[in-house]
């Protein structure tokens, strides 16, 4: 179980603070990878919380491979966005600080885990209307930056 996952035996669905590191995993030719969740339906780039003693990096490659099978290189910062509030399904609540890669290097099998329905690679010009809501302004920016 992760280390959210423990402290809620001890504070069930009260807010609680969290570090995500998240991927922007894009392709000139294939596009935009996004990952369909499991709980609400929506769209959202692959990542997660930091577990206690990784490194943003460890975290990000753990979560980019638990989420999508896949290996990453040389991922490079492009945003960060605190105090992004998240009430799940179940009424757990988390306020995240995201911390935001570029990764434009990444090789591996896309296989979806349980926290995913599906794995699509999205055209910038063509973009799912039903994307995570806390997310949907960093992929605005990456999409208005890669598109000049």
């Amino acid at each position: 179980m992760s280390y959210i996952g423990d402290m809620r035996k001890f504070v069930g669905h009260a807010p609680i603070m969290a570090v995500a590191a998240m991927g922007i995993l894009y392709n000139e030719e294939k596009g935009l990878l996004l990952e369909k969740r499991t709980d609400t339906g929506e769209w959202c780039t692959p990542g997660g919380a930091i577990e206690l003693g990784e490194s943003l990096d460890e975290a990000l490659r753990r979560e980019i491979k638990e989420e999508t099978n896949l290996e990453i290189a040389n991922p490079k910062l492009f945003d960060i966005k605190a105090n992004v509030h998240m009430v799940y399904p179940n009424k757990d609540e988390v306020y995240y600080t995201d911390i935001v890669y570029e990764i434009n290097e990444f090789f591996g099998d896309l296989k979806p885990d349980s926290e995913s329905k599906e794995l699509v690679f999205f055209s910038l010009d063509n973009l799912p209307e039903n994307i995570m809501p806390t997310q949907i302004g960093y992929i605005k920016k990456f999409v208005e930056l890669k598109k000049k």
